[in-house]
Formats: structure tokens, sequence, C-alpha cells
């Protein structure tokens, strides 16, 4: 079984590339699994099924798999 952090290639944008605020993350990339998802809960409310960036250009860093580890 493929986890998210697996299916995130570290070469690829951290933006979908359509989008022209790169706010958008990849399809099928959410901000659970990105770095920095504790800041972003505490400053925008995030969670953890969400698919865009309140950073422009996008910060995602992909880092920690859905369960936090």
């Amino acid at each position: 079984m493929t986890t998210n952090k697996q299916a995130v290639d570290k070469k690829a944008l951290n933006y979908d590339p359509t989008d022209p605020d790169k706010m958008r993350l990849p399809v099928g990339v959410t901000c659970g699994i990105c770095q920095h998802i504790r800041r972003c809960k505490a400053i925008f409310g995030h969670v953890e099924t969400d698919t865009y960036c309140d950073w422009s250009p996008s910060r995602f860093v992909a880092g920690i798999t859905t369960k936090g580890e």
C-alpha cells in the first residue's frame, strides 16, 4: 500500500501548475502530509484534508504521513 508521502515526488512541483496564484496543491495531496500543518492549523484554521495552501506561492513540503509519523 502506498502512503501519501510516497505518492509525492520530491522533485515535483509543490503546487498545481494550472493555478496562477500557486496555492492549490497537486492532485491527490493534502495539507495533512505537509511539514507546516501545525503552523497552518494555528494561523489559518486549516485541517489535514485541505487541498490548498494559504501561502502564495505554496510552501507545501511533504514530510509526514496522515498518521503524524
